[in-house]
């Protein structure tokens, strides 16, 4: 069961969620149902169907994390659930309540409070929280340190938080530190490397460099219509945003 797990977590980190899907199933089936191992699959199982745009099962999962960590000792398993949770409440736009999990997890957090920070920061921008937003995302940053694999992410949301905005080149300059952290860490093919592109071509649509921001839609729909099904969301919305930028 150990194995399957690590399996599943290593194809999930290597960009290929499909290939993941089987082995952690494997692994629940495997496990002693009500235990903490369990609850570990059910979190990794809500990431995986949750990078797959199958919000029913990644919530269901997540949901099932909650329930077998609602008693101690499960401080870390504990705030991961929650975390998975706070993700598809705020995905449904049910912010309220994603924002409630997220305080939850960094009440009991000792660690990994830069990634609940992050995820508070999302959470606010949906809000049109901006101001909060960034102010979550800088502690992420002070954290971390900005020059961090782990940064890339800050950087990535910082440049969303500009462009809702409606600061194109000051967002612009955190999407491509974002994109050449996590290229250097992840290689030029992987998924949240073709996610970091998309981000900063929609940030050069916004300055009108139209024909800089089609190779980078172009780069990213080809890297997400060989990982994902051709229904993702991402294959969508970047196919849909290449269809508008042609027109």
């Amino acid at each position: 069961m150990d194995d399957l797990l690590a399996t599943a977590r290593r194809r999930f980190d290597a960009g290929d969620a499909v290939a993941a899907l089987a082995p952690a199933q494997r692994a629940l089936a495997e496990a002693e149902p009500g235990s903490a191992q369990a609850a570990n699959i059910h979190v990794a199982l809500s990431a995986i169907h949750e990078r797959l745009s199958q919000y029913d099962e990644a919530e269901h999962h997540a949901r099932q994390a909650v329930a077998l960590t609602d008693m101690p000792p499960h401080g870390r398993l504990r705030v991961h659930a929650l975390a998975s949770l706070a993700v598809m409440a705020r995905i449904r736009d049910r912010l309220d309540e994603a924002e409630g999990l997220y305080l939850s997890a960094l009440a009991l957090a000792e660690e990994d409070t830069a990634s609940l920070l992050c995820g508070l920061g999302i959470v606010h921008k949906c809000a049109g929280r901006y101001d909060d937003a960034e102010r979550v995302y800088r502690e992420a940053l002070a954290l971390i340190g900005p020059d961090e694999p782990e940064a890339a992410a800050v950087w990535h949301n910082l440049g969303g938080i500009e462009h809702s905005r409606g600061r194109h080149a000051e967002g612009e300059l955190h999407a491509r530190r974002s994109v050449a952290l996590r290229e250097r860490a992840l290689g030029p093919d992987h998924p949240i490397v073709a996610a970091d592109r998309a981000a900063l071509a929609s940030l050069l649509v916004g300055q009108r460099r139209f024909d800089e921001a089609k190779d980078l839609y172009r780069q990213a729909l080809l890297v997400f219509q060989r990982v994902y099904p051709a229904d993702h969301h991402s294959v969508t919305v970047t196919a849909r945003n290449l269809a508008a930028l042609e027109r």
